[in-house]
């Protein structure tokens, strides 16, 4: 109910990064959709808790660019479990709407390198149809490493992806949307800089 008001009175719908399985059932009844972090990603209660809830969960890469940690990510969240959730033994169904986040990767020697371009999608096709997961999804990140933190490139990096979408039926039928970032201020502040609606972290 509180979803449904929240919705309607504002027309804004809310989204989040689950970086704290815990804090999910705070949350629940306003949250239509779910991101894992690229961090978050590897660890198996963020997987099991996602196999649990009743949006889509976007599962993004990992740092490292692995495409087979994402895909078993997403593979574990779409099948029921039984585990410990805040002190209690639950039961999952399976989350049948859990997909990929791409956001680009950091290599070897700490650069970063973006995976929005055809081959990468069609790689990330080849995964889908490997796995035979349902209903196969793909949301592009374009800010983090796929823009390597400059948030202008975001624009270009959309345009590129609808390009690849436009030739290859395969990348249109599991592109679901972006990922875009974006705040009230342009560029990143100093620590303690206390300008209001300027982000704290990346530009």
């Amino acid at each position: 109910l509180f979803r449904s008001r929240a919705v309607m009175e504002t027309g804004l719908a809310c989204a989040d990064e689950m970086l704290y399985t815990e804090n999910y059932a705070y949350l629940d009844d306003l949250l239509i959709y779910v991101a894992v972090g690229a961090r978050s990603v590897e660890d198996q209660q963020h997987r099991l808790t996602s196999s649990g809830i009743s949006v889509p969960v976007g599962m993004k890469n990992p740092t490292s660019g692995d495409y087979k940690v994402m895909m078993n990510a997403i593979s574990a969240a779409q099948n029921s479990h039984t585990f410990i959730y805040r002190g209690w033994q639950v039961h999952s169904d399976g989350n049948k709407h859990t997909h990929a986040i791409l956001r680009g990767y950091t290599d070897q020697h700490g650069a970063m390198k973006p995976n929005y371009h055809y081959e990468d999608l069609v790689r990330l096709c080849d995964c889908y149809d490997e796995m035979k997961l349902d209903n196969p999804g793909l949301i592009v990140d374009t800010n983090h490493c796929n823009s390597n933190k400059n948030p202008f490139e975001q624009r270009r990096i959309i345009k590129e992806v609808l390009h690849s979408a436009r030739h290859d039926e395969r990348i249109a039928a599991i592109l679901k949307g972006f990922m875009i970032e974006s705040y009230i201020e342009d560029g990143a502040q100093e620590p303690g800089g206390g300008c209001y609606g300027k982000s704290i972290t990346d530009p």
